[in-house]
Parts: structure tokens; C-alpha cells; sequence
């Protein structure tokens, strides 16, 4: 039985319940003429009713052909269940108490038939998208040419708005027909709820590093089970291939839950450039002096603003302590960035060694005589020149070799220095020998007798 009828039906049986018998009995009904119904309602038909007279009533075709009729507590007031389609001629004929029969009164009576209402469930959304009940597809299969009508309850007294825009819900559509016959049916809305999705940018790297944007800290505090996936652009129509190895820039994490519902986020790669490292090696020294590493010289050309750290180990594990005082060797300057990222190349320390000379010869000496001289010498070594000096005497042979001969012209103290260099380092070093220079005798004129 249809919704409509069913309604009728509980209605009459209300007034029945509340009214007792009588409840036909105050019949007739004040709309008179043809009757128009709908298949398998329950109308109430009557006459006036006359002290002592009964009434006869029949249905053509055949009783139970077009409906089901019950007499009410007077034979002048009846109920009929209209129970096939078609024009029925519903007949009274009255007898009076002196047993004579009156004309017939009859009526047409058009028994619609009921429309047929075919309710699809519409596809579900996400928030915070809406539904439209009024779309063709809702209603498809339905018979032709209904009159729809949107109700939040199915006894359809509650009207729906706005059902064009409908939210999540159970609603009833009513399908009226040309002939006043309806049916109502439900209609379910489902929205689905958007996930939550969380992004934290992961943190910035230094050149080449790349990040990978599927690590969990990534969507961290987002809603459980959702399926990632990842994108270059905010529509979400171009998959990004490789988000494991994400360069710079910016990306798009689509987080979709088991409805199909999905939020998208951007996520920030960042990846700060390595800094321009310029080291130039310090001029070599001479023992003993030591290198100053700290000096700008060392770094000039390097990107501006960098800290500098040294240590003696390319991996950067083991801390120079010295860098001020740096002795012969290579040591590693690390160049960091205000982004924290940093360059280590090494710095070479030549200090070059300086020769030892040592003076071979005479002392005391006697002042020349007659050109003799005195032979001075340091041992010879490959690679090494000579300079000599002299006080109180003068370089007779032997000037930028490693031994020379001295005549000695002046009396008291007098001295021999040599200057070795190193000619490949141009490391120097010298030694002096003192030396004390006797006077000759001054011997008297030669007197004879």
C-alpha cells in the first residue's frame, strides 16, 4: 500500500477509534457530483439519511472490480478502498419503510492511478560541497511528467527549503502527478567529512641534498589512514615523480581518507645554496716563524659573512686550536653560512727551514805581511749561496763561494760573517766568527858601526 493510503487509511481509523460507529453515521459529506480518487485511497461516500428507509449500494463493474465497499453503522453512509484504475459508476438505490423503491442516484468516479516514484540516493560529496535533489538523476525511472516536491519529514508537513543545496540528511520527495495521485519516497544525502591534514615544512638542507617529503614528520598530527600523494601544482593535476628526492621549491601533499575525500597543502622544500669557499694559501716563512690562518688574505674572495673554523682533518672532526700560530703543514678552513651551510677546503702551510753555517778558521791572526792571508770556510752544500762580511780585514778570494781568504789590515778585534741561503726557500741564517787580530812587530832601522 502506497504512503497516501496508508495515511488515509490511519486517518480514518483515528476517527473510527474516537467517534465510535457514529463516526459515518454524521454523513452525508458536503462535496456532491463525480468523484476523483487515487488508486487504493479509502473514500467516504453517503445520502441524506430517511427515518425507516434502507440502502442499497453497488459498484459497476462488479463489486470488487474497482474497490472494496463497507457499509457504515446506517445503510445510508459507506466507506470504498479504490483498489484498480479506471471510471467506476458507484450506485445508491433507497428503500422506504413502505417498501418502495426509489430512483437510482449515481455518480462517475475516475480512479487515477498512482505514479510510479523511483528515488535514486545521490553520489556521495565531501565537505564542503552540497547536493542538488532537484538533478534528473534523483528521480530517473520515475513516471513522466510528476510535480516534484522536497519534504524533511514522510508525512511531507515540513517543506524542504532549499533542495538544491541540500545538506547531509535523510529527505522525502513527493511525486505528484496531473491527476492529484502522489507517492513520496526518502532520499539519502551523504556528505563526507574533509580529513585533517596537517603539514610541517621539513627542515632546510644545504646544497645537493635533497629532501623526502613522504617522511612521516612531514604530515605528522594529520588524520589517521589517509593515502598521500604529491603534486606541483595546487589543482593537483600534475603528480610530482619523485618525491623522495624533492629539490627546492614548492609542492603540493593531497591527503585523501577512505571516502575519497581529500585536502590539499603545499609544503615548502628548502635548500639553501653552499657558500663560495676561496682559500689562498699563506706566503710561505722561514723557521720559525708560524702562519697566522685567520688572516683575511687567507680567505679573500670567499662569500661575505662567513664563519670560519680550522681543523686538521678534512672531516672536520678534529679542531685546530692554533690557527693563529699554524706551523708547517695542511689544515682545513670550514666556511659556514648564516643557513648554516658550510664548505671546508684545505690550506697548505709551507715554513721553510733555514740553513745552520758554521765558520772554520784562524784566531788569533797575526796583520798581514807581505799579502799572506788567513782561509775561512763553512762546508758546501748543493742548493745554498754565500755572503761573506769582514771587519778589520778584507775578502782577499773566495766572495759567494763557501770559503774565502782574509788579509787583515787592522789590529784589536775583529770579526768574519757568513750569510747561508737556501736558495729554493730563500731561507737565510748567519754566524760570526770573532776573531783577534795581532799586530806585527815594528822592527828599528838597522843601525851598524
Amino acid at each position: 500500500m502506497k504512503l497516501q493510503n496508508r495515511l488515509l487509511t490511519w486517518t480514518i481509523a483515528l476517527l473510527l477509534t474516537l467517534s465510535g460507529t457514529n463516526a459515518i453515521a454524521q454523513g452525508p459529506y458536503p462535496i456532491t457530483g463525480n468523484d476523483t480518487v487515487c488508486l487504493n485511497a479509502t473514500k467516504l461516500y453517503g445520502v441524506a439519511l430517511t427515518a425507516g428507509s434502507s440502502y442499497s449500494w453497488t459498484i459497476s463493474p462488479l463489486t470488487g472490480g474497482n474497490g472494496t465497499l463497507t457499509v457504515g453503522a446506517t445503510s445510508n453512509l459507506i466507506s470504498i478502498n479504490w483498489t484498480s484504475t479506471g471510471t467506476a459508476t458507484l450506485q445508491v438505490v433507497e428503500t422506504n419503510a413502505l417498501g418502495c423503491i426509489g430512483d437510482p442516484v449515481t455518480i462517475l468516479v475516475l480512479v487515477n492511478p498512482l505514479p510510479t516514484l523511483v528515488t535514486h540516493n545521490p553520489a556521495a560529496v565531501c565537505e564542503p560541497s552540497t547536493v542538488d535533489l532537484t538533478a534528473a538523476a534523483v528521480t530517473a525511472g520515475s513516471s513522466a511528467g510528476l510535480i516534484f516536491t522536497y519534504w524533511t519529514d514522510a508525512a511531507a508537513t515540513i517543506p524542504y527549503p532549499t533542495p538544491t543545496t541540500a545538506t547531509a540528511g535523510t529527505y522525502y520527495i513527493k511525486g505528484t502527478s496531473a491527476g492529484g495521485c502522489f507517492d513520496i519516497k526518502p532520499v539519502v544525502v551523504t556528505i563526507n567529512p574533509l580529513p585533517t591534514l596537517l603539514i610541517t615544512n621539513p627542515a632546510a638542507v644545504c646544497q645537493p641534498s635533497t629532501v623526502d617529503i613522504t617522511a612521516a614528520a612531514v604530515t605528522a598530527g594529520s588524520t589517521a589512514g589517509l593515502t598521500y600523494t604529491y603534486w606541483t601544482d595546487a589543482a593537483a593535476t600534475i603528480p610530482y615523480a619523485t618525491p623522495t628526492t624533492a629539490t627546492a621549491g614548492t609542492y603540493y601533499i593531497k591527503g585523501t581518507n577512505a571516502s575519497g575525500c581529500a585536502d590539499i597543502k603545499p609544503v615548502v622544500v628548502t635548500i639553501n645554496p653552499l657558500p663560495t669557499l676561496v682559500i689562498n694559501d699563506p706566503a710561505a716563512v722561514c723557521q720559525p716563524s708560524t702562519v697566522d690562518l685567520t688572516a683575511a688574505a687567507v680567505t679573500t674572495g670567499s662569500s661575505a659573512g662567513l664563519t670560519y673554523t680550522y681543523w686538521t682533518d678534512a672531516a672536520a672532526t678534529i679542531l685546530y686550536a692554533t690557527p693563529t700560530a699554524a706551523t708547517a703543514g695542511t689544515y682545513y678552513i670550514k666556511g659556514t653560512s648564516a643557513a648554516g651551510c658550510s664548505v671546508i677546503k684545505p690550506v697548505v702551510v709551507t715554513v721553510n727551514p733555514i740553513p745552520t753555517p758554521v765558520i772554520t778558521g784562524p784566531t788569533p791572526v797575526c796583520q798581514t805581511v807581505n799579502g799572506n792571508t788567513s782561509t775561512y770556510s763553512t762546508p758546501n752544500v748543493a742548493g745554498h749561496t754565500y755572503s761573506w762580511t769582514v771587519v778589520g780585514g778584507t775578502i782577499a778570494t773566495g766572495q759567494n763561494t763557501n770559503q774565502i781568504t782574509v788579509t787583515w789590515t787592522t789590529v784589536g778585534a775583529g770579526s768574519v760573517t757568513v750569510t747561508e741561503t737556501i736558495t729554493a726557500g730563500g731561507c737565510s741564517a748567519n754566524v760570526v766568527k770573532n776573531v783577534t787580530v795581532n799586530p806585527k812587530p815594528v822592527t828599528t832601522a838597522i843601525t851598524h858601526n
